[in-house]
């Protein structure tokens, strides 16, 4: 498809371009083709140099009647078109097609001169020994060519290339009476140019500036690309309507190539500038929010110190008081609670120091930690979160999985995190549904089955065991799964956003990563399956013992 649209975009822009030319040849005031030349070949490098040569041929014998005999034309024509692929292939190595920087468009404008002057001097002298010039008109029909082919390539070239990326145009009013003002302002400068009150002069010409300069300012490089074709093709149509002397086309061509440079340029200098601004806020945002994070560890790096004396005390009460009961033979019940308590005591110091040297970042010997024993535990710390969230809570665990390296408090920090949400999110009807955790009210329907399976099983990945959690509620909300693991990003009146943050960050210090997922209606057993709801997973690394010598 390629080959039939080339070269019915040449023959047509060759066919409007074709005025004021010299000795009927292709040197015109501006040259459209040259610009769709130089664009394809950026995009496509040196292979279309063939097709460039079959356009230019064409364009001879159709637009031009072949003013000069077959043999000159396709010598000349072979010069042109390899010199556009050839300086094509070089600059494509050279800017970003999609002209991202400043530094793409000064380069594409100066070695397009330059490749434009040298496939100038064999194009004119071919022409020159066939007869049609005379050797010392040479340096200016060089000039007229030349700037010709500059003015098609600072016009067309960026259209070529920015066309891919442009966005679709959407209507609206504003947007219409919008382009509809900058036609007239246009249309405006070209009759002060070329009207009733033009002088022989054109001193007016600098006005139309003005109206291409607005757009550049307020669209960026896209709206200047567009700004200065439209510009460009009402001054040649000016030209052609009023008759302007063809002698003085020279300087008309100059003022036509600084304006459309100037234009380019101005475009490209207020996109980058608003790429920068762009970069610039996210990465306040970013520090915003790494300010908040280190806020927060100093928090809980000062409430872990502060709440260790009291724990130690307690830990020391209730150790005293399971002695005393067992020395006055107190009720075994007594004794029971009183066994929890000093246990629970104990976790509660070791997350506490497990917390401290999460937020001070201390490395950490990581020894073989067994799966299995991993979540049987997590099981019986979710057992009071089951009971309270009035949910089931069960294990799917795949057999012979190989010890992970971990630290087991900060992994069933992170579990108990993840069934602490997906237990939030299946909560009972009396529940407000803002106190859901990024996900969308549950259907008020008792019937539905409220269950948490803690699974583990290989991951896809080798060398990691995957470990989950999965749920049968509502799944995640579109608007919140964007931002789910963003910290400080809440829907709970009450939280602060960090749950998932803290256990992306602890999944992240272990080597492994996270991801969460809203689930099907399928019923499929493992880590695949689930009865709708949403799952979250990660992967953590197997232990290196485990690795070297084969599964535990």
């Amino acid at each position: 498809m390629l080959i039939p649209a080339y070269l019915a975009a040449h023959m047509f822009l060759d066919w409007i371009s074709f005025i004021h030319a010299v000795s009927s040849i292709n040197i015109t005031p501006w040259n459209p083709p040259a610009g769709l030349m130089m664009g394809l070949s950026v995009l496509l490098g040196l292979r279309v140099a063939p097709l460039f040569w079959l356009g230019l041929t064409i364009a001879d014998i159709v637009v031009r009647d072949l003013p000069v005999p077959l043999g000159t034309a396709l010598l000349a024509n072979g010069i042109v078109a390899l010199g556009y692929g050839v300086a094509g292939q070089l600059l494509r190595k050279a800017i970003d097609p999609g002209l991202s920087r400043l530094r793409d468009i000064v380069l594409l404008l100066g070695g397009s001169a330059v490749a434009v002057l040298v496939i100038g001097l064999g194009f004119v002298a071919v022409h020159t020994a066939a007869g049609l010039f005379k050797w010392a008109d040479f340096p200016e029909v060089l000039l007229r060519f030349w700037t010709g082919e500059i003015i098609g390539i600072a016009v067309v070239t960026p259209m070529v290339l920015l066309a891919p990326r442009m966005p679709a145009l959407r209507w609206s009013w504003g947007g219409a009476a919008e382009v509809l003002a900058h036609g007239a302002l246009i249309g405006f400068t070209l009759w002060l140019d070329f009207g009733p009150l033009a002088s022989s002069q054109y001193e007016h010409f600098y006005l139309l500036f003005l109206p291409a300069m607005a757009v550049a300012v307020r669209h960026g490089l896209g709206g200047a690309v567009l700004a200065s074709a439209a510009t460009q093709a009402g001054l040649i149509a000016a030209i052609q309507i009023t008759g302007v002397d063809t002698a003085r086309m020279a300087h008309f061509q100059l003022l036509m190539l600084t304006l459309a440079i100037t234009i380019l340029l101005l475009g490209a200098v207020v996109s980058e500038r608003r790429r920068v601004e762009d970069r610039l806020r996210v990465r306040q945002s970013d520090l915003a929010h790494a300010s908040r994070l280190i806020e927060a560890g100093e928090m809980a790096a000062a409430l872990a110190h502060e709440l260790n004396q009291p724990l130690t005390a307690t830990m020391g009460y209730a150790r005293a008081a399971r002695k005393i009961a067992r020395l006055e033979e107190s009720s075994p019940r007594l004794t029971e609670i009183l066994d929890k308590t000093v246990t629970q005591a104990e976790r509660a110091d070791r997350v506490i120091r497990s917390l401290r040297d999460f937020v001070r970042k201390g490395a950490r010997d990581r020894a073989p930690l067994p799966v299995a024993t991993l979540i049987a535990e997590c099981l019986t710390l979710a057992g009071p979160l089951a009971s309270r969230h009035e949910v089931e809570i069960a294990a799917e665990v795949a057999p012979a999985l190989p010890a992970i390296a971990g630290d087991a408090v900060q992994l069933q920090q992170a579990i108990l995190n993840l069934v602490r949400n997906a237990a939030e999110a299946m909560t009972p009807d009396g529940a407000r549904p803002e106190e859901q955790p990024g996900r969308e009210q549950p259907a008020r329907d008792q019937s539905r089955r409220r269950r948490i399976v803690i699974f583990a099983c290989p991951a896809a990945q080798p060398g990691f065991v995957a470990i989950g959690v999965r749920d049968t509620g509502p799944g995640l909300a579109e608007v919140v799964e964007r931002n789910l693991f963003a910290p400080f990003v809440t829907t709970k009146p009450t939280g602060m956003g960090l749950g998932l943050s803290i256990v992306r960050t602890i999944i992240d210090s272990h080597g492994g990563t996270l991801t969460a997922r809203s689930c099907s209606g399928s019923a499929s057993g493992g880590a695949n399956g689930a009865e709708g709801g949403t799952v979250f997973q990660f992967t953590i690394p197997v232990h290196a013992k485990e690795t070297d010598g084969g599964s535990a």
